[in-house]
């Protein structure tokens, strides 16, 4: 087995397009386009999951399991073993990873700097620096109210271990209800690529990536990764104001895409028409069109 036989290449317009089925793999392409720009490049990330389990956890803790050592003293010296150079070592490391261990393995290995996670499963993403005091005040005050106002944004960030940043999001742009429900998730998962809800998510990435010196999420050389289960309905994937995700597209120094077939199939929204083939001939147009747009 070759690194190349774990994905499908594709010059999309001049646009270095890599896919991959099941989304560890993409630690390949990753590497091949670190060595290809010679500097370690963000990542922009758009997914359904944030995709951020310790590298090699699921594997050390089979490895560990009848010695009783420990899983994740072993899973970090994986980590370490990962040469971004060597092919064999990459081989290496894909055979052992599990689903949504692939960026922490390319951030702790040097094939990524920074990851940045725009997703649709965690609403609090990495608490700020003052998220985490108000609610330590409030353990600490109740019954009584905390001290602490609430914070608002702007916040500020700790520099996380891992380089991981998990964007936070509430809801659904614009949406009011309280509490939110079932329709609420139809809604935001129908904007996940809508020039509203990207703006909201970039600039909430750009509070975190000051702290770590990023003035932007766009402002150092980024691979745009996109896995198709974060699109669950027609609508998702045909955006009404697409321009952000077409500067996205354009800006980045490549593109990777998971397909996962079957997370597409268990997360899409009841009665859609919509499997892993369309969502990823509509992602390939988008492509085309956003690099068309600067041409």
């Amino acid at each position: 087995m070759t690194l190349a036989g774990l994905f499908s290449y594709y010059d999309i317009c001049g646009k270095d397009v890599f896919v991959v089925d099941d989304h560890h793999k993409i630690l390949a392409p990753w590497a091949l386009i670190r060595r290809q720009i010679g500097r370690t490049p963000n990542l922009i990330t758009i997914d359904h999951h944030t995709d951020v389990h310790e590298a090699f956890l699921g594997h050390a803790c089979i490895e560990t399991m009848e010695s009783g050592e420990d899983a994740w003293a072993l899973a970090r010296a994986l980590s370490k073993r990962i040469d971004w150079q060597d092919d064999q070592s990459l081989l290496w490391a894909i055979e052992r990873l599990r689903h949504d261990e692939h960026i922490d393995a390319a951030t702790m290995s040097d094939i990524l700097n920074y990851a940045f996670c725009i997703q649709l499963s965690d609403g609090g993403g990495n608490p700020s620096i003052e998220k985490k005091a108000y609610e330590a005040e409030r353990q600490v005050r109740w019954p009584l109210p905390p001290r602490l106002q609430f914070p608002c944004r702007p916040m500020t960030y700790d520099d996380p271990e891992n380089h991981i940043f998990v964007i936070s999001h509430d809801c659904a742009i614009g949406c009011t209800r309280m509490p939110h429900n079932d329709d609420c998730v139809v809604e935001h998962g129908n904007m996940i690529i809508e020039l509203s809800y990207l703006d909201d998510q970039l600039a909430r990435g750009a509070e975190m990536s000051r702290c770590v010196g990023i003035p932007h999420l766009e402002a150092q050389p980024y691979i745009l990764d996109i896995d198709l289960d974060a699109f669950h309905s027609q609508k998702a994937i045909k955006p009404a104001a697409p321009e952000t995700f077409y500067r996205l597209i354009r800006n980045a120094e490549a593109i990777t895409i998971a397909t996962e077939a079957e997370c597409v199939e268990e997360l899409k929204f009841d009665d859609e028409p919509i499997n892993a083939d369309m969502l990823f001939d509509q992602i390939l147009r988008h492509i085309e069109m956003a690099v068309h747009d600067s041409t």
